[in-house]
């Protein structure tokens, strides 16, 4: 005969390590508020909440319809916080705060705030302090897992580290401000709009959201490069692309493998060789510049698919700048070795 284990009496509600463990790795996975999963599904469908989202409601204090309106239901702060850091980082680049100092700044941050969620994760008492003062800025999916600061700084840091400052400036600006666009267009108009395909593309994105990415990445392209925001906060190295200038990646001008500009992982991209061979060398190549309408049309296709792409529970908070990064990388070394 077997038996059954009988569940232990007395046992505390609280999850043991091996949960917390669990929790800490079930943190890649982005799992959208339930209000943000609701609004995706089709009228009359029947909804079954996550065993994770039941303890998160649980743990939630009840509060009032304004609280549930603007804090839980289109998470204000919490956009308001994402949105500001795009124009945070826009400010250090145009007063040409130090670049090796921004990151080291960052780094510190990191670590606080993953020790702080270290012990949320595991410390009742902290966890509940912690949530008092900081609930408003959690998603309920967001109490049992990793904080998605802890991504947002990784994602930025190694955006910082291996693209060129520019390139990296643009690809955190379209991270603070594209993500929140694509939440809030896709919320009010999401159920007028077709669902974008699985499985490239995560179920529960729409085509509303994914217009409001492209143009806010083209606008937010144009706004950097586009005028004189680039020009002013310049480094040594010079930038990635100018409107009247010439190609960099792809042609002698950027060193590496195939002019990529990649110079390793500790240094990353490189916007440009500048040794005088190569300056000669590509000014008489004469690569002429990207297009500018084009480029700006392209870093908002960029925006939108990686503000969308399903990524296997990867946060987007890490998967955005990254990813942003790269594909505007590879469009200026396409166009600089093909055209």
């Amino acid at each position: 005969m077997v038996e059954t284990a009988q569940p232990a009496i007395g046992r505390p509600q609280r999850s043991n390590s091996l949960e917390k463990g669990a929790a800490v790795l079930r943190a890649l996975a982005r799992t959208p508020s339930y209000h943000e999963a609701v609004q995706q599904l089709p009228s009359g469908a029947p909804v079954v909440a996550e065993p994770s989202d039941v303890r998160a409601a649980s743990a939630t204090p009840k509060r009032n319809g304004a609280w549930e309106y603007w804090v839980v239901k289109w998470e204000i702060p919490r956009k308001i916080l994402h949105c500001s850091i795009g124009f945070f980082v826009l400010g250090l680049y145009v007063f040409h705060v130090d670049l090796a100092a921004i990151v080291r700044v960052l780094f510190y941050l990191l670590l606080i705030i993953s020790s702080a969620d270290l012990l949320r994760l595991n410390v009742p008492a902290f966890e509940r302090i912690y949530e008092s003062v900081l609930g408003a800025l959690m998603r309920p999916g967001e109490r049992e897992r990793v904080n998605g600061v802890v991504w947002y700084l990784v994602g930025v840091i190694a955006s910082l580290h291996f693209f060129p400052e520019d390139i990296a400036s643009i690809s955190i600006m379209i991270l603070s401000w594209c993500d929140p666009c694509a939440s809030t267009f896709g919320r009010l108009y999401g159920r007028k709009t077709p669902a974008m395909p699985a499985p490239l593309f995560a179920r529960r994105k729409s085509l509303a959201g994914f217009l409001a990415a492209v143009v806010t990445g083209s606008l937010t392209t144009y706004l950097f490069w586009g005028t004189r925001v680039a020009a002013l906060g310049e480094r040594a190295s010079g930038l990635s692309w100018t409107p009247d200038g010439v190609a960099t990646f792809g042609t002698a001008l950027a060193p590496g493998p195939l002019h990529s500009g990649w110079a390793g992982f500790a240094q990353g991209f490189v916007a440009r060789d500048t040794s005088l061979l190569a300056r000669a060398e590509a000014l008489r190549a004469g690569v002429p510049t990207m297009p500018p309408v084009l480029l700006y049309l392209v870093c908002g296709l960029i925006a939108g698919i990686t503000e969308s792409l399903d990524l296997g529970g990867v946060d987007d908070n890490l998967s955005i700048p990254i990813l942003s990064g790269l594909g505007i990388w590879a469009t200026l070394w396409a166009w600089g070795l093909y055209a």
